[in-house]
């Protein structure tokens, strides 16, 4: 029987968390599919790609846009090259990750008149768009057949303009590789870990902070991202005299092996769609404290039982709960097989099978 042929839109295929999801599916899926996928630029894939799945790019490189009109011209281009690759490889079903990516797949899919499932990643209530891409928005996201949402919250925002029929609530999928690569035979260091993107939205200044005062001679804290805020980052730890203790790590393809070798995971977000790394540290079984943001953490973290919530922005109470998590192995133990167990329903086969009922339901 002849595959049916989908194609996913996403910007590039770079290390964040919604491309680590389209590259999970992208691998789930291509048992039953012909794959596609499709990106603005051309940049080699940071997470690992079934070689079966077919990548295509609009340009090489893009620079930033200087004007609105450079803007309207650029996304104008993209918006025809999408067109013409989704018609050349004959694709039956689009599938959008990011907003920029939706409302430029929803043009092209709609064009050719092709089902299209767009999927929003962040919190829609803390991201300012601006005037152009909101009015985009509210005109393209309701010609959707589906936009998947992550959580209840975010739901609540698109029902004012999108049809409650057309609106899926559903999970990151934990990729199959990062559960492969668990290793319980790794021997624990005293090192928390975090992993985001140096920005104001992940906050990891409050960790920085709080992890200094408290000042605990075995421990280290280990950073994995890049991003704007690096270089404060490394100019206030310099002036904490921290150098040695904290260390900012550059994002790695081997980020099992932190997950491994780690003993608590500090998770520090002001909002968030729903959080890749808490949900991949909970499957590797770290103990963890999140801060309970808007949206996600407290959907994976019951506190106190599974790990540690607490406010956003409030260095006393992280100093705290790492405090504790430090003298008391006890504890760090029975967080960890709980946390493990709370977040099993998100492996890759269980999300992969509930994307499959939502492509089935749309593909003509």
């Amino acid at each position: 029987m002849k595959k049916k042929s989908i194609a996913f839109i996403i910007g590039s295929l770079s290390s964040g968390g919604a491309e680590r999801v389209v590259s999970t599916l992208c691998n789930e899926l291509i048992e039953k599919y012909k794959v596609t996928v499709i990106t603005f630029v051309n940049l080699s894939p940071f997470y690992k790609l079934d070689p079966r799945i077919k990548q295509l790019y609009c340009y090489d490189k893009i620079k930033p846009s200087k004007t609105a009109f450079d803007t309207i011209k650029l996304n104008y281009k993209l918006y025809k090259r999408i067109t013409k690759h989704l018609r050349n490889e004959k694709i039956e079903l689009v599938i959008c990750f990011l907003t920029r990516e939706n409302i430029l797949g929803i043009l092209a899919a709609k064009t050719l008149k092709i089902p299209v499932i767009i999927s929003e990643r962040n919190n829609p209530y803390e991201v300012n768009l601006g005037f152009l891409w909101n009015t985009l928005l509210k005109f393209t996201y309701p010609k959707a057949n589906c936009l998947v949402v992550q959580t209840k919250i975010i739901e609540q925002y698109f029902k004012s303009f999108v049809e409650e029929e057309n609106l899926q609530i559903l999970a990151n999928p934990i990729s199959t590789e990062l559960t492969l690569s668990r290793n319980k035979e790794i021997e624990k260091k005293k090192i928390v870990l975090n992993v985001g993107r140096f920005t104001e939205q992940k906050a990891q200044i409050l960790l920085i902070r709080a992890f200094s005062a408290l000042n605990e001679e075995d421990w280290c804290l280990h950073i994995i991202g890049k991003g704007p805020k690096q270089k404060e980052y490394e100019n206030i730890i310099r002036e904490l005299g921290m150098q040695e203790k904290i260390k900012l790590l550059s994002p790695t393809k081997s980020i099992s092996d932190h997950y491994n070798s780690s003993s608590i995971f500090a998770f520090t977000s002001i909002y968030e769609g729903f959080p890749n790394a808490l949900i991949e540290a909970m499957h590797y079984g770290l103990p963890c404290i999140a801060t309970d943001c808007p949206t996600g953490p407290s959907e994976l973290i019951e506190n106190g039982e599974n790990g540690f919530l607490i406010e956003m922005n409030n260095q006393i109470q992280l100093e705290e709960k790492l405090n504790v998590l430090f003298n008391d192995a006890t504890l760090r133990s029975n967080f960890s097989i709980k946390a493990q167990m709370s977040v099993e329903k998100f492996q890759a086969v269980h999300i992969a099978n509930d994307w499959e009922q939502i492509i089935l339901k749309n593909l003509k």
